[in-house]
């Protein structure tokens, strides 16, 4: 009891919309993977010729190839954009820097301040001792 399915190819209408007297719809052709099918041209099934070699301006890069001058504004707005992130940068090593000495700061004044309670404590305890030692 085994399931088979079974899926159609999708098709298209192409429409040539260069001919202006063209009222009905060519034939619908399933869609091949090795040849694009484009609406503005009709469908030929002729062989390519050495005359009707492809015009490098009708090729789709072609046409998204940006300018030289908006390549130059982008340029430009990336180079600020990094100056500014560079800036951004140098900013925030040196907050680093202070906050890495600062806390170094901290740390030596904790051991002061800890050495200090201990010569006190020790100071302390040996008076304790001291005093107690006279009394016996």
């Amino acid at each position: 009891m085994a399931t088979v399915s079974a899926q159609a190819a999708p098709t298209v209408t192409a429409i040539d919309v260069a001919d202006p007297t063209l009222t009905t719809p060519v034939p619908a052709q399933p869609i091949s993977t090795a040849q694009p099918i484009s609406t503005a041209q009709p469908i030929s099934t002729a062989q390519p010729t050495k005359n009707s070699v492809m015009n490098i301006s009708d090729t789709l890069a072609a046409q998204l190839q940006p300018s030289d001058k908006a390549l130059s504004d982008a340029n430009q707005q990336l180079l600020s954009r990094n100056a500014q992130l560079q800036r951004e940068l140098n900013d925030l090593q040196t907050q680093v820097n202070v906050l890495v000495y600062e806390s170094k700061g901290q740390l030596f004044l904790y051991g002061a301040f800890t050495v200090l309670i201990s010569l006190l404590v020790g100071i302390f305890i040996s008076w304790l001792v001291f005093v107690r030692r006279e009394r016996w």
